[in-house]
């Protein structure tokens, strides 16, 4: 498998990817084009070679009808994208761990009760 073969491919499939992760459903190919801002034929395109490439695959009987196969590759796919454009991947510190406070605050005594301020 090709991985970042388009740009627009890629694109696509980061729509995808958020918005199922944003919103839990996966968008419409008319939803996919007006964000992509390309026709719905270039959309079925698209989402065809997002399935050749075994990132997507389609379900039967719904107009949202995509489904995410492997994130893990997915991810891939789209790191090796963003590094063609530049774009750099760090990677994280570690654990961070809590601070640690050397100051004792003193313990005030609790009020039983207030009395009334007139």
């Amino acid at each position: 498998m090709l991985l970042g073969k388009t740009y627009r491919r890629d694109e696509a499939l980061a729509f995808i990817v958020d918005r199922i992760a944003i919103t839990g459903i996966c968008p419409t190919l008319d939803e996919i084009a007006q964000e992509l801002d390309v026709s719905k034929q270039r959309v079925r395109e698209l989402v065809d070679q997002l399935v050749d490439a075994g990132a997507v695959e389609r379900t039967v009987g719904s107009q949202r009808n995509l489904r995410v196969r492997n994130v893990v590759q997915c991810r891939s796919m789209l790191e090796v994208s963003l590094q063609r454009l530049g774009w750099t991947r760090f990677e994280t510190i570690g654990e961070l761990e809590p601070a640690r406070s050397t100051i004792c605050l003193p313990m005030l005594a609790p009020f039983e009760h207030l009395p009334d301020v007139d």
